[in-house]
């Protein structure tokens, strides 16, 4: 199980409510769960010094997923098919996509993205609603 930025975001930062962190701790806190570079890359390039250590301590426990040798070919591809469909995804989504297809893990997300890419690709996708 690969767990995307999304869910990283709001399980961090100080201003997400609280029923929404009780939500995404079972994600976080799963044996199963992985980290991948470009979801890494994400979080920590904007990150303030404060979240970066907090952060990084959790990430310490978590396994990585390789990243594939052919990974910004395989992320062209899924932007082709995704633009054939008339969907226009980010970059780091594609990224993130490539890592989770590689190692044929399941995606979990609240990003709606990754929809257009499951819907063109083999993708295993878990998206989640946020609780209101």
């Amino acid at each position: 199980m690969l767990l995307d930025s999304s869910l990283w975001v709001d399980f961090t930062r100080a201003r997400s409510p609280l029923p929404l962190k009780k939500f995404i701790a079972p994600f976080v806190l799963n044996p199963q769960a992985h980290l991948a570079e470009p979801v890494r890359f994400e979080l920590l390039r904007s990150a303030r010094p404060d979240e970066i250590r907090q952060l990084e301590a959790q990430f310490a426990t978590l396994p990585k997923l390789t990243t594939p040798a052919d990974l910004w070919q395989r992320a062209i591809d899924l932007g082709q098919a995704c633009r054939q469909i008339g969907r226009t995804v980010f970059s780091i989504d594609l990224l993130v996509a490539a890592v989770a297809l590689h190692h044929n893990a399941l995606l979990v997300s609240f990003d709606t993205d990754f929809e257009a890419i499951a819907s063109v690709s083999e993708l295993r996708l878990q998206r989640l609603d946020r609780p209101v």
